[in-house]
């Protein structure tokens, strides 16, 4: 059921970008209700199968739920933006069911609440650079066309203000965490921790770039946009295990 439910999800994501790119707003809106409601689906099942305790490698089945609940609004102001979130969120849910990490045992599990926080807030952040990304991505092609109007780099500053806001709280429930389970507030062997704290401090420096005089106005969303590709490589893809072809497709 969890596992068929979350590739339900993906095939919704799947069809809502071709609806899309048919430009059929209508059924890309249906399709993409459907794929949201059973990918929350797939993480109720997860969630009630562990809790109280929280395998810390299902992230990469909660981010294309997360990614796609807070991209929403932003996807229907514009035909581009709607197909480069919707062939992002369909990339998600099928590299993570393509590449799932919850096979290898045993894995550690947790059953304190700030584990959960460190989880979850972790996972929202994410989903707020990635959209943050492909803001700036659109901010640049809008440059290139004359006349263009769209998003703006308060749009892109605001979604990394959100971003930034969950991941510090997902740091700090970490920290806490950790001196309560190991006394230490970092544990730097733990590649969550930091892969977390790298990417805390890039955004903390992209918050501040307008006190920095060698970066411009126009420079901005480049750096918006290495950001986004940064939280890929060292956040979401270190989650990603080896290949495994789903069981429903062999059988």
């Amino acid at each position: 059921m969890i596992q068929n439910s979350f590739l339900l999800a993906a095939l919704f994501y799947l069809l809502s970008f071709f609806a899309t790119l048919a430009n059929k707003k209508n059924l890309t809106a249906v399709l993409l209700v459907g794929g949201l409601l059973a990918n929350l689906c797939s993480v109720y099942f997860r969630c009630r199968q562990a809790w109280p305790m929280l395998p810390l490698y299902q992230a990469p089945f909660f981010l294309p739920l997360f990614f796609g609940v807070i991209s929403v609004k932003v996807a229907w102001k514009d035909h581009a933006t709607r197909k480069n979130i919707l062939l992002i969120l369909s990339g998600l849910s099928w590299l993570a069911a393509f590449f799932p990490n919850d096979h290898y045992l045993p894995f550690l599990h947790f059953k304190s609440i700030l584990a959960h926080l460190f989880f979850l807030f972790g996972i929202t952040g994410r989903a707020f650079f990635l959209l943050s990304g492909i803001l700036a991505w659109q901010i640049l092609k809008q440059r290139k066309e004359e006349g263009s109007e769209g998003f703006t780099l308060k749009d892109v500053r605001r979604s990394v203000i959100w971003g930034y806001f969950f991941l510090t709280l997902s740091i700090f429930s970490g920290a806490i965490w950790s001196y309560l389970g190991w006394g230490l507030p970092i544990v730097w062997d733990d590649p969550a921790i930091t892969t977390a704290m790298a990417a805390w401090l890039y955004y903390s420096l992209y918050l501040h770039l307008h006190l920095i005089s060698f970066t411009t106005v126009k420079s901005r969303p480049w750096f918006a946009l290495f950001g986004a590709v940064w939280v890929t490589v060292f956040s979401w893809l270190p989650d990603m295990g080896r290949f495994m072809v789903p069981i429903i497709f062999i059988y």
